[in-house]
């Protein structure tokens, strides 16, 4: 769980779906690019801590369930930030900038 009220695109969310452990944290910054609302945890809207705790109890209630999101976490790493794909990310965004910063 992460109960960070302002984060962007926090390490231990990702290390954590990288270990096929489903996330439960608010719905801020950059985190929703990470979770995928029950495919992988649970995200709460944000500042609502029931919401919060509700989350908790989805991942952990039902066995076949987390089974599901712990299998889908793992995925999600595998398939959407590997190191290539953040490097051609990367790539793109100075490429971006270069021509927009080339253009004026």
């Amino acid at each position: 769980m992460v109960a960070s009220t302002q984060d962007n695109l926090p390490n231990s969310i990702l290390e954590a779906l990288a270990c096929g452990t489903p996330c439960v944290a608010f719905d801020i910054g950059g985190i929703s690019d990470m979770i995928e609302h029950k495919y992988n945890g649970y995200l709460a809207p944000a500042f609502e801590t029931k919401e919060l705790a509700n989350g908790v109890n989805c991942v952990l209630e039902d066995n076949q369930r987390h089974q599901v999101l712990s299998e889908n976490a793992r995925k999600t790493v595998v398939t959407k930030f590997t190191q290539e794909q953040q490097a051609q990310a990367y790539t793109q965004l100075f490429a971006d900038i270069l021509q927009s910063v080339g253009g004026k």
